[in-house]
């Protein structure tokens, strides 16, 4: 549902620092810092627009969390915090350029002092995909994409800048976890093979448009284990929230089935980790209490 936020030619704020020991080129796509939000995403587009093709004035904030989405007539502006790395962006807009099952951006990234702007049409959902359809879209993703150049996967990279003002030995309790989980990782091979990931699989990823289904929001897209799009429909029947039969038909559709893989439960620990180091980033952009990190990390000094 759109918020019913709509601004016109927006007064820019001023660009809130980031947090102490965090490095604005650390990762391509960071967290953004406290305060960061809707109101930087507007001045931000107000001032790409001289290298954007062009919009109506107003804008319409549809979503605002780690990026802000928002509606301008018939295009889509997606806003990422400041420190994203534009060229990355681009990279992954010029290697999905043409991949039909999925909605890229389509015009170059434009890096402004409230964040990087990027543009793609306005695409409508026309019905409801369910995880059988998922898992045949998500075939056709890995098979469309075989010989796209996009980058190394690089599991949890946003974990260092979410701990890097916790007390150290905190810090080095999930940072130790981490490099446990990526040699873990290493030592399992893959069954499927290196391809290109869309990095995000769900149903809130997955639309059926008026030209048939679409993912959407490739963000993390990159090169790793093909196992690891099929893990989290895995997780989902772990957790009872896909049905036993949805989620064999979703198998029978993509052609595999992750759970006779023996990475599965290292994926799954790497989705845990990175749980925690979004939730951290959450509570600090909210004001929120951390009362419960202690019980996360005695959990985490435990083998991984």
């Amino acid at each position: 549902m759109e918020s019913l936020i709509t601004l016109q030619s927006p007064t820019s704020p001023a660009v809130p620092p980031l947090p102490v020991g965090r490095s604005r080129a650390a990762v391509p796509l960071p967290l953004p810092a406290p305060g960061w939000g809707a109101a930087d995403a507007l001045a931000a587009l107000e001032a790409a627009r001289p290298q954007l093709p062009p919009l109506p004035a107003a804008a319409t904030v549809v979503s605002a969390l780690s990026t802000v989405v928002l509606r301008a007539g018939d295009r889509a502006v997606k806003v990422y915090p400041l420190g994203t790395d534009p060229a990355h962006l681009d990279l992954l807009r010029r290697g999905l350029a043409g991949v039909a099952s999925v909605v890229p951006w389509d015009v170059e990234p434009v890096e402004t002092p409230h964040g990087v702007v990027t543009a793609m049409p306005w695409v409508s959902s026309a019905g409801v995909l369910d995880w059988p359809a998922v898992g045949a879209l998500l075939r056709a993703f890995h098979d469309q994409t075989a010989a796209v150049d996009v980058p190394a996967w690089t599991p949890l990279s946003r974990l260092a800048g979410t701990v890097s003002d916790l007390p150290p030995e905190q810090a080095a309790v999930l940072l130790g976890a981490r490099a446990e989980l990526l040699v873990a990782l290493d030592s399992v091979g893959s069954v499927l093979g290196t391809g290109v990931l869309h990095g995000d699989v769900s149903l809130d990823n997955a639309l059926l448009t008026t030209d048939g289904p679409r993912f959407i929001d490739p963000d993390w897209v990159a090169r790793g284990p093909r196992e690891y799009d099929l893990a989290s429909a895995a997780r989902r029947l772990a957790h009872g929230e896909i049905t036993r039969s949805a989620y064999a038909a979703f198998c029978d559709a993509y052609g595999h089935d992750v759970r006779s893989w023996p990475g599965l439960p290292v994926l799954d620990r790497i989705a845990e980790l990175g749980a925690v180091a979004f939730r951290l980033w959450d509570c600090r952009h909210h004001g929120r209490d951390l009362g419960w990190l202690d019980a996360e990390l005695r959990r985490w000094r435990m083998a991984v």
